[in-house]
């Protein structure tokens, strides 16, 4: 009698817990990368690609890394014949969406880095959305040749942010 009395309980404890953990799958982060820099850069760009499988929407509002001292929400856009970047407070990755962090776009500004990185090295990034979910995840440092981005032009070149305010 207690071992169906212990079954039943386990199963009520999954029962329970079931619809809570398919929130935490609702997000998913695909290909995270940092663009590599001379060693000298103040400040670098990480791109990725944030996928909402989920039936309502999800706010990115912040992210962080052991690797730099701040880590900001940037867009960049163009005002007449000037490449111009913004930084954006909240990002809506909308239900059933994708927001993808590219190059010339959307992406991570990566201030002060504590050491220099070269390529293939690993940045640890959380992203932080506005429910409190907290999502780790490791970028990989890519040279500009290997990335061999279809459009040239919207390389960037953040070296002018190192005293960008926020």
């Amino acid at each position: 009698m207690s071992k169906i009395f212990l079954h039943a309980i386990i199963a009520l404890a999954f029962a329970v817990a079931a619809p809570f953990a398919s929130a935490d799958d609702d997000i998913q982060i695909r290909d995270p990368w940092v663009q590599a820099a001379p060693p000298n850069a103040k400040v670098l760009a990480a791109y990725l690609e944030i996928h909402n499988s989920g039936k309502k929407p999800w706010t990115l509002s912040s992210a962080s890394s052991p690797a730099f001292a701040q880590v900001s929400i940037h867009q960049s856009m163009m005002h007449g014949e000037m490449m111009h970047m913004e930084q954006v407070k909240e990002l809506v990755i909308p239900a059933q969406g994708t927001v993808t962090l590219k190059p010339g776009g959307l992406h991570l500004m990566l201030t002060d880095a504590k050491k220099p990185l070269k390529a293939d090295d690993q940045v640890p990034l959380t992203l932080t959305f506005k429910s409190g979910k907290k999502i780790e995840v490791k970028a990989t440092v890519r040279s500009s040749q290997a990335d061999k981005m279809e459009e040239p032009q919207h390389q960037m070149d953040h070296s002018g942010h190192g005293n960008h305010k926020h």
